[in-house]
């Protein structure tokens, strides 16, 4: 490897690192354990309320000649958690700069474009889904798109094990997989851009752990990357099955979790 190619990892590494760092351990100048609204860091980096309970949202920004960068991440109270998604944002920046390197596609006309966008939705009693969507241009004619979906648990600080929610994960899925396959074959929005080979493909998995799956607004919701099940006008989809429909598949201990009061004062699931 030449000098001037090591010497460019060089300093992409320690560029990975210092944005990572202004994510995670930037000053958090607030007499509270939230954020106010889009309180700034510095240039680069501004900090704003998720609207939950002690989760505030990091983005960092940066522009050059050859690319743009638009990175953002939860910041919880955990320190385990912290470093779990300081890690992930960690490998998804490696990922775009080596492609970048690799491929030599990009500059100042093109310039390289890398997105991570991050949402937080209430997923039950101190639980929280964590929907990561990845856009990114390395050069070529078009932009790959990803979704990385998380569950945590912000009462013990820790990721939650989705297959574990399941009495029996094997059964969840033989019963799921069946109603996905049908729900795209019936959606009006979907059913046309169907790759039959690929959804078979995914369908047919024998060691599934439920990690494209989270909850939100009452419903299991099981996203999907750009080309994984469909054609890639299609983007990321994703397919929601009501918890209510299902929720005898669920361990009785995250139903009630899981489990809020409406206004007339019965229970129905989030």
């Amino acid at each position: 490897m030449s000098s001037q190619k090591t010497l460019r990892y060089f300093l992409v590494s320690l560029l990975i690192s210092y944005l990572v760092g202004l994510i995670f351990f930037a000053p958090d100048f607030s007499e509270s354990s939230t954020v106010h609204a889009l309180e700034t860091v510095n240039d680069t980096g501004e900090i704003e309320e998720s609207g939950y309970p002690n989760i505030n949202i990091r983005t960092v920004s940066r522009e050059t000649e050859d690319y743009i960068l638009f990175v953002q991440a939860p910041v919880f109270d955990s320190e385990e958690l912290n470093e779990f998604f300081g890690d992930y944002v960690e490998q998804v920046m490696n990922q775009f700069f080596h492609e970048v390197e690799q491929l030599g596609r990009v500059d100042a006309d093109t310039p390289g474009n890398l997105s991570l966008k991050v949402e937080i939705e209430p997923a039950g009693e101190e639980l929280y889904s964590v929907i990561f969507s990845e856009e990114t241009f390395t050069g070529g004619a078009s932009v790959n798109q990803k979704a990385s979906v998380y569950m945590v648990d912000v009462e013990a600080g820790e990721l939650i094990n989705r297959a574990e929610l399941f009495n029996d994960p094997d059964e969840a899925q033989s019963t799921i997989f069946p109603i996905i396959e049908q729900r795209l074959k019936d959606s009006e929005q979907y059913s046309a851009y169907i790759l039959d080979d690929e959804l078979q493909r995914w369908l047919s998995q024998t060691d599934y752990h439920f990690t494209n799956m989270y909850i939100e607004d009452g419903n299991i919701v099981f996203k999907f990357n750009k080309y994984e099940v469909l054609a890639g006008v299609a983007g990321t989809p994703e397919v929601s099955i009501p918890i209510n429909e299902v929720k005898d598949l669920f361990k009785p201990e995250w139903l009630e979790r899981m489990k809020v009061e409406d206004q007339t004062g019965q229970d129905f699931y989030l």
